[in-house]
């Protein structure tokens, strides 16, 4: 069978699990057979292009390169189904329309909320946010500057999720990464039976290797608030148990700063930006991951990438986290603020506990998030759907 993959890569400076995961998709899909042919987009071009701005803006509401894209492959590859991943912002949603008016059903991995939020996060000033659900024209996104903080970047945005509602409702089958992102797209009203969540997955790297001799915790991230990186210091500080365990910290961002100029005396390393390989080398030799971010996290690859190398996690109780992490079992869970994520942190310095929760998280990962698990039910989905056509 054959399936056509469309995807808006984010961009390489940032490391993007959501483009690790999609990889990993294509890779995983192939090995169980599927013809697959991938329409890319970059958005590392956008600053190497000579277009406009106004251009490049009026991509999410039309992008007339990724509709004659799409119809080439169409035409030429005759897909039986297709699979759309993030489309923003210089693939349109206009690509579904393109494919279900020549018969092809469409199946969309939903990974963040940008199906119905400007700035994907549902996440503004420090809060929640969902004053766009239910606008007709998400103009408060417009208002916020929810994207890149510009009124003009983000208004082509709001036009485009305002625009496309009717699109969406063309998808045969929304893949959610967690129950969390599953709750949200039926508050939108997603009929149910549309709606099948699949968890991204690592593959296997076999059995852990020895506990490490010191104790180490571990942060891997875009160094910014929303992922909770000033919140972790402040808890960390407070918790004390930097007096005899370590704090790695790996990630570029605007709060990168904060991370280096802290005291030594608080024994906080910043490891700077890694490479995938060498950040799941530091993660083995680590003791717990954390995550401790404020915003609705869809899902969290580096929960599952420590479970699978036998390390639990320290998460912070937002977005889809919870549902990784049993607490107590396979790691532990704090509310999103200072003293509770400080308590956190002295819950899971402990090395019998560690271990424990290591065993189980490694446990968990087998049943839920190996390849052939989150495979299976991708390949399921999709055989469906090629069989029945478009709905």
């Amino acid at each position: 069978m054959r399936v056509l993959v469309i995807h808006n890569l984010y961009r390489s400076e940032n490391a993007s699990g959501e483009n690790l995961s999609v990889l990993d998709e294509i890779d995983g899909l192939r090995a169980l057979g599927w013809d697959v042919e991938v329409l890319s987009a970059d958005s590392d071009a956008i600053t190497q292009e000579r277009s406009s701005l106004v251009k490049v803006g009026l991509r999410p509401v039309y992008s007339g390169r990724s509709v004659r894209h799409t119809r080439e492959a169409i035409n030429r590859f005759r897909p039986d189904v297709a699979l759309v991943e993030n489309l923003f912002p210089l693939h349109s949603p206009w690509v579904i329309r393109t494919l279900t008016a020549a018969g092809v059903p469409v199946a969309a991995g939903v990974r963040s909320f940008r199906m119905w939020c400007a700035a994907s996060t549902m996440f503004r000033d420090g809060a929640f946010c969902d004053d766009c659900v239910g606008s007709l024209l998400n103009a408060p996104a417009v208002r916020h500057r929810c994207f890149q903080g510009s009124r003009l970047r983000t208004a082509p945005l709001a036009a485009s999720l305002a625009l496309h509602r009717p699109t969406w409702r063309r998808i045969s089958s929304f893949l959610p990464v967690s129950e969390y992102v599953r709750d949200a797209l039926l508050d939108l009203g997603t009929p149910p039976a549309r709606i099948v969540v699949r968890p991204n997955f690592v593959d296997d790297p076999g059995e852990p290797g020895p506990w490490p001799v010191d104790n180490r915790f571990v942060f891997a991230g875009r160094l910014s608030a929303e992922k909770g990186v000033d919140l972790m210091v402040e808890a960390w500080k407070r918790s004390e148990v930097w007096r005899h365990s370590r704090l790695l910290v790996a990630g570029s961002g605007p709060l990168a700063k904060l991370v280096e100029d802290e005291d030594a005396v608080y024994r906080m390393t910043a490891l700077g930006l890694l490479d995938h390989e060498e950040l799941l080398d530091v993660v083995a030799d680590a003791s717990v991951m954390v995550v401790p971010s404020v915003w609705p996290e869809p899902f969290g690859r580096g929960v599952i990438e420590a479970a699978a190398r036998g390390r639990p996690s320290l998460v912070a109780r937002s977005g889809g986290l919870p549902g990784l992490v049993e607490d107590g079992v396979t790691g532990w869970v704090a509310e999103p603020e200072v003293d509770d994520m400080a308590a956190g942190f002295q819950r899971a310095d402990d090395a019998g506990a560690q271990r424990r929760a290591g065993a189980a998280a490694r446990d968990r990962f087998g049943e839920r998030y190996t390849r052939s698990v989150s495979m299976a039910i991708l390949d399921r989905t999709l055989r469906s759907l090629a069989e029945a056509g478009v709905s």
